[in-house]
């Protein structure tokens, strides 16, 4: 696992994510069980634990970059996936986006949604809704092919290129998921994608983005993207995605942002208080990764994420494609 120590890269975030980082190093130090108090666990003495399942909780997995023909890793992660899923009796499942690798899908019947989807989640489990993000792979070829996937497959959630939904978590308390497409906001990601890119409108998904969130009651709410704010991977701060979505998460009270992009899993906490950040990226694949101050969590493994609503908190369980809990922590209100 990633130490998490302090880097050159501490000037782009803030003193008390710096401080927060330190108390962290030093319980870590002393004993993996002193950094409870901290709110924080070193990854260098957290050790694998089992599933929590939380009574009356309402679950959800979170997955990324995974779709490559059940190769580099994909199927064992399903296979996980799909015994956390029973275990939690999970709701239904949201990609992060690069959902088929590695230049998306050309039509709705495109034969990577049997061979990367369908023959790889075929788990009754997993049998749920899936609400995916689009992915700067799938703008490849036809992202809209996956639109279209959804209106013959009610499995495949994806009404538009960008959506959202709401599900209820207890008497008088619900979660609201924007699930957008970040691409637009990323246009100097890829050149190979920029032709089909240069023709979204931005505008019209920033009004939908603001006007959803500023009329939402939700207790919980969760934005959902492909791009990630920050990330100890080698991509690292994406300062101009920040410089957009970064206040709206706050403005909004929005309890954390999903995404993927970096082929690892990670916890970011900006600020103590402020949303939290989540990057799910290692579905099939992984890449290295390095420390940065506001990192709670990175490794560089396959794996996944598991949410568990309850009216007062959320339970965050990260977990490799063994099936081991790699980390936990717990969002409240």
């Amino acid at each position: 696992m990633t130490a998490i120590l302090p880097s050159a890269r501490a000037g782009h975030h803030s003193r008390l994510a710096a401080r927060l980082l330190l108390r962290c190093a030093l319980a870590g130090a002393l004993a993996g069980a002193l950094a409870a108090p901290f709110g924080c666990a070193p990854a260098a003495v957290r050790q694998p634990v089992p599933l929590a399942a939380p009574q009356g909780a309402v679950s959800f997995l979170v997955l990324g970059d995974w779709g490559r023909g059940g190769n580099f890793g994909q199927r064992e992660v399903a296979k996980a996936m799909a015994s956390t899923a029973s275990s939690l009796h999970a709701a239904f499942v949201i990609t992060t986006g690069d959902n088929f690798y590695p230049d998306g899908v050309k039509t709705g019947d495109d034969a990577q949604f049997r061979k990367s989807f369908e023959s790889v989640y075929d788990a009754p489990s997993l049998g749920v809704t899936w609400y995916p993000a689009l992915g700067n792979h799938d703008y490849h070829q036809n992202p809209d092919a996956e639109v279209a996937y959804g209106a013959r497959t009610p499995r495949w959630h994806m009404p538009s290129r960008y959506y959202s939904f709401t599900r209820d978590v207890a008497p008088g308390v619900r979660a609201e998921f924007l699930v957008m497409d970040s691409n637009p906001f990323n246009l100097k990601d890829g050149e190979e994608e920029a032709s089909q890119l240069k023709g979204a409108d931005t505008v019209a998904q920033r009004r939908w983005l603001d006007s959803t969130l500023a009329a939402s009651t939700a207790q919980w709410k969760f934005v959902v993207t492909h791009h990630h704010l920050y990330s100890a991977g080698p991509r690292g701060t994406n300062t101009a995605f920040e410089q957009f979505l970064a206040p709206r998460l706050k403005q909004y009270h929005v309890t954390a942002l999903l995404s993927g992009h970096e082929h690892h899993l990670e916890h970011v906490a900006p600020d103590s208080t402020g949303p939290q950040l989540f990057i799910s990226g290692a579905g099939s694949e992984t890449r290295g990764t390095s420390a940065t101050p506001v990192t709670r969590y990175v490794e560089s493994v396959t794996g996944f994420m598991a949410f568990s609503m309850t009216a007062d908190s959320v339970l965050v369980q990260i977990i490799g494609a063994n099936g081991d809990v790699r980390y936990r922590t717990i969002l409240r209100r």
